[in-house]
């Protein structure tokens, strides 16, 4: 087994004859498949080991977070801002797979199916650590606030605020999307809430994964609702996703057909991430409510892990497939320092939407 941090897969023209992996020292740690005249390979380039990226130490600056779409200002105001939930979807497993259809078949005619496929997932990373970070990111929010000069609740008054809010179990969900039968990616994460501002139903990011999740929203939504209500001040419950990796798949129909799947070791701010928000505005009988999301990934260059190869199959006749599985092993204690960078920089995006919509001293 190699230490890797991107990962390749090609499965082209039909295999004519058994598949055999071996390693290739051409200079960076690589592995690759092929057979015969027409073969199916995985390969694989090296980035720094373990021990280099531990090496590299000290805060990481805050990554810069956009949002499509903001609070409105005419919500913002002078009000007491409340944050009853505050959560982080973390996203540990990554698929992605291409499948082409061929006009040829090793030159003989026919037609003929080609698959290549990566699957990853994340390690290195101790639950405790997890939820540190979901209570650091919280904490890190009213303290961004309060820098700022905006009247923030505490957690206990944000609480009893959300009192008829319905929790999540556990504090805690699990969520998914996407399939790779047909080609494409597939993503799983788990949500954790901070255990000050702990989940609030259909604020977790259960819409994420379609199907009964979008139910689990409208609830939420209705919950924030209440909260502002009652509050009368500016409820918040954000929701940051981070990744891990970034995966991509390509197929060609031409001749024999081509098929692509890769998976390169990067840390980001994942699409999806969000802000809902609740308040009411004067004269209206209940509080707006709304999201102010992340729509493009904000991602950093600073490696925090290495990738290492975990099993596979490669020139097989059935379905012409090639296949690899690979673990993105962190260095925590890098990927905790990008994880503050990641909150920061979303906490801050928050922030700075609040105090575009305050009235001028």
């Amino acid at each position: 087994m190699m230490p890797i941090s991107r990962f390749v897969l090609l499965a082209a023209a039909a295999p004519m004859l058994s598949g055999c992996v071996a390693a290739v020292a051409s200079g960076a740690a690589s592995i690759a498949a092929q057979s015969g005249l027409a073969s199916g390979t995985t390969t694989a380039s090296s980035g720094p080991g373990a021990e280099a990226i531990a090496a590299r130490t000290g805060e990481v600056a805050p990554l810069a977070v956009g949002f499509s779409s903001t609070v409105p200002a005419n919500l913002v105001g002078t009000r007491k801002v409340f944050v009853p939930s505050y959560g982080i979807s973390y996203i540990h497993t990554q698929n992605a797979r291409a499948v082409s259809q061929g006009g040829l078949m090793g030159g003989f005619g026919g037609g003929s199916t080609r698959t290549a496929s990566v699957r990853t997932g994340l390690t290195g990373i101790r639950p405790e650590t997890y939820q540190m970070i979901v209570d650091e990111a919280h904490a890190d929010l009213l303290a961004q606030l309060r820098a700022a000069g905006i009247e923030v609740a505490t957690p206990e008054e944000a609480s009893g605020a959300a009192s008829s809010a319905p929790r999540v179990a556990g504090n805690a969900t699990d969520g998914s999307v996407g399939s790779t039968i047909l080609g494409g990616a597939s993503t799983a994460w788990r949500t954790l809430g901070a255990a000050q501002a702990p989940l609030i139903a259909g604020m977790a990011g259960e819409g994420a994964g379609g199907g009964f999740g979008a139910m689990a929203m409208i609830g939420g939504n209705q919950a924030m609702q209440r909260i502002g209500d009652a509050s009368q001040g500016l409820v918040l419950a954000p929701l940051l996703r981070l990744d891990y990796v970034n995966v991509s798949s390509s197929g060609r129909s031409l001749l024999a057909g081509t098929a692509n799947a890769e998976a390169t070791a990067a840390f980001s701010v994942a699409p999806g991430t969000q802000v809902a928000y609740a308040a009411r505005r004067p004269g209206m009988g209940a509080s707006d409510i709304g999201m102010a999301q992340v729509t493009q990934a904000a991602a950093s260059a600073e490696p925090f892990a290495t990738m290492r190869a975990s099993g596979g199959t490669s020139g097989a006749w059935v379905g012409f497939g090639t296949r690899s599985e690979a673990a993105v092993e962190a260095v925590e204690a890098r990927w905790v320092e990008l994880a503050r960078a990641a909150y920061r920089g979303f906490n801050a995006g928050i922030v700075q939407q609040l105090r575009a919509g305050r009235p001028a001293a």
